[in-house]
């Protein structure tokens, strides 16, 4: 459905369906995780408004648990023994993906400090230290920390998009 012009602009016009695809990332079948974090890659590089839409989603979703931003995306971050990079990839990709196409720099930081209240940072350092990290997760981290360097006005960071 996604994939098609009329299906993105559905989904884009319906709300509880990005809000279920989010959702679907908390799941216990590593499959499911998989193909929902995918869903919502495309999703968003559809367009920057699809990033919003996300993050309204992921609000509404996450507040409605009692739960902070990003807490589905973390669990699947937080579980260092992950044999499967690719979840972890996805992962990375869609939280950077999302936080670039923010229009508000307040915004921003609300996003991130959530992030780092759930421990990103450790992440971040763990999978940079770590020997044998794959490359494309790598690249993904080293665009988090630039970004988050460059917004904190850090002049050896640089914008990556």
């Amino acid at each position: 459905i996604l994939l098609y012009v009329d299906g993105m602009h559905g989904v884009m016009n319906h709300k509880r369906c990005i809000q279920w695809m989010y959702s679907l990332i908390a799941s216990r079948f590593r499959h499911v995780v998989k193909t929902a974090l995918k869903l919502l890659l495309v999703f968003v590089e559809y367009t920057d408004k699809n990033c919003l839409l996300l993050i309204e989603a992921i609000a509404i979703v996450d507040n409605s648990n009692g739960r902070p931003f990003w807490f589905n995306v973390m669990k699947i971050l937080q579980d260092v023994d992950a044999s499967d990079t690719e979840l972890l990839i996805y992962a990375t990709t869609l939280i950077n993906r999302c936080l670039n196409s923010l229009p508000e720099r307040d915004m921003y930081y609300d996003h991130v400090d959530s992030l780092q209240e759930q421990g990103i940072d450790d992440i971040v350092r763990l999978y940079m230290s770590k020997q044998g990290t794959d490359l494309d997760l790598l690249r993904q981290l080293q665009i988090f920390e630039a970004v988050l360097l460059y917004e904190d006005g850090d002049e050896s960071g640089t914008a990556l998009k």
